[in-house]
């Protein structure tokens, strides 16, 4: 069983995740990391059509409107979510 990373918010902004998150959506930058911060962060991956091309959604469970990222495949998804420890729950 792996456990769920406890990121300071100074590590967390070092990841791969929150640095493109940085560049690709300056403005919901802070909210995205207050998110990723939470101990508990649960989340719903789907699968979307809403830009241009069809991709799997990691919304945050409490306000599904935001998305903590959106990836190709459900497969990178899961990956995802499980390193940074966010819990899927749908």
């Amino acid at each position: 069983m792996t456990t769920k990373p406890t990121w300071t918010q100074e590590a967390l902004e070092q990841t791969p995740w929150a640095k493109e998150f940085k560049k690709e959506a300056p403005v919901s930058y802070a909210t995205a990391i207050r998110y990723a911060l939470e101990d508990r962060l649960e989340v719903i991956i789907e699968h979307t059509t809403e830009s241009a091309e069809p991709q799997w959604v990691i919304r945050v469970l409490d306000d599904p409107s935001f998305w903590m990222d959106a990836v190709p495949t459900k497969a990178a998804a899961v990956q995802l979510s499980r390193e940074m420890g966010w819990k899927i729950v749908q």
